[in-house]
């Protein structure tokens, strides 16, 4: 079981990553809006792979923080894209992401070092 858990936080720490640097990029000076997209399509392809692996195997993850971690990424990528689409401020994608990182960092496949954020 510890080898399947170890898959699981491998695919959703290097997604949560790429949704890291897809914020950051947002919110620089003078953004780079295809590369900010290049990382949220990464982070969506690690999440994606980690909620596929989560719903095969209920019997291995009992952890109740992962629906709530894939919905409150579906979010923030709905909210960065249309603001992006529609050219507006991204105030609701940076609500969306800390709503994403409380959920992210409470629950076990939290980082160690929340320095990341920065």
């Amino acid at each position: 079981m510890h080898g399947h858990f170890s898959n699981l936080k491998s695919l959703m720490t290097r997604g949560m990553f790429q949704a890291i640097k897809s914020h950051k990029e947002v919110f620089k000076n003078n953004p780079n809006i295809p590369v900010a997209l290049a990382h949220l399509s990464l982070a969506g392809s690690y999440f994606s792979a980690a909620e596929s692996l989560y719903y095969s195997r209920l019997d291995f993850y009992q952890d109740p923080d992962l629906p709530d971690i894939f919905l409150r990424f579906a979010v923030f990528c709905d909210e960065l894209l249309k603001n992006v689409e529609t050219d507006h401020s991204h105030q609701w994608t940076d609500i969306e992401f800390q709503k994403l990182r409380e959920t992210f960092m409470s629950s076990a496949f939290a980082f160690e070092d929340e320095r990341l954020f920065s």
